[in-house]
């Protein structure tokens, strides 16, 4: 889905307008496969927040929401001062999801209900020196990885069936450490390591992952450090009575890399040593197929 974004470059103040004011156009661009379980197209952002800075300050004054409109433009016109250089950052979301007051620390909303697919998102940041009428291409990408895990059906019915232990998964609790703010105008992740918590709802869908279809467990996104790294990390899956199926179990070295989706699927309900990681790029592509044991 393409979604242009135009701007228009001129003086900021109201009665000071420069002869030499000029109109620099943005052409902004979204994947098209965005959507965050298997099969999902969708458009999963709403909104964009568009902000200018200077020196590092954001100029309040210019700051902007836009709802996104299916097949229309995206038109933000702040008005800049021919000869400056200014920073012009853009973050898309879903609804009000992410706390963007500060553009250099966002964070997950404090007390959001969303669920963890409507925690999608995309941004990009781009230096403009006004010298002239210009046009530019830019493409927003995900500062997050997206890891899903998922299980065989053999896997899930050994602890689902009601032949079997009739508990199904409903539950997933992942724990990691790792960082969880973002430096929209740097593109990078800031602050200090801690332990992160995810809860999240077992789907039951159906998880593509390379040749192969399994059941989701769950999703979450993840900032990896510096862009790529691997992590640890330790869950426990709970059935439909808030037992524990399997408990603090980890999994060791999952490469994460912005952009890409790795999946994790194998015997995470009863513990089959393997884990197939598929690694794949826009969410769509597949790039590496690693098994680890």
């Amino acid at each position: 889905m393409a979604i242009p974004l135009f701007f228009t470059s001129c003086n900021k103040e109201e009665g000071m307008v420069s002869e030499e004011s000029v109109q620099v156009s943005f052409s902004t661009e979204l994947p098209k496969r965005i959507g965050t379980r298997a099969g999902t197209t969708d458009l999963n952002v709403n909104k964009v927040v568009c902000a200018v800075f200077e020196d590092g300050e954001e100029i309040i004054t210019l700051r902007e929401v836009i709802t996104i409109q299916e097949g229309e433009d995206i038109v933000f016109a702040p008005r800049l001062i021919k000869g400056r250089t200014y920073d012009v950052v853009f973050w898309a979301m879903k609804d009000n999801n992410y706390d963007v007051a500060d553009m250099t620390a966002i964070t997950r909303t404090s007390g959001t209900t969303a669920t963890e697919n409507d925690f999608d998102a995309f941004t990009e940041s781009v230096e403009i020196e006004v010298t002239g009428s210009k046009s530019e291409t830019v493409t927003l990408k995900r500062p997050l990885a997206q890891l899903n895990l998922g299980v065989t059906s053999e896997d899930w019915n050994a602890v689902a069936s009601v032949e079997t232990f009739g508990m199904t998964p409903t539950k997933m609790v992942i724990k990691l450490t790792g960082k969880d703010t973002f430096n929209a105008l740097a593109g990078a992740i800031t602050g200090e390591e801690k332990e992160i918590t995810y809860t999240l709802d077992v789907s039951g869908e159906d998880l593509v992952a390379g040749e192969n279809t399994y059941k989701s467990i769950a999703m979450c996104y993840i900032y990896p450090d510096a862009g790529q790294e691997n992590i640890d990390i330790t869950y426990t899956i709970y059935d439909q009575n808030n037992e524990a199926i399997r408990e603090d179990v980890t999994i060791q070295n999952i490469p994460l890399e912005n952009n890409y989706r790795t999946n994790v699927v194998g015997g995470l309900l009863t513990g089959t040593i393997t884990y197939t990681i598929t690694f794949d790029k826009d969410f769509n592509t597949n790039i590496k197929n690693q098994t680890i044991q």
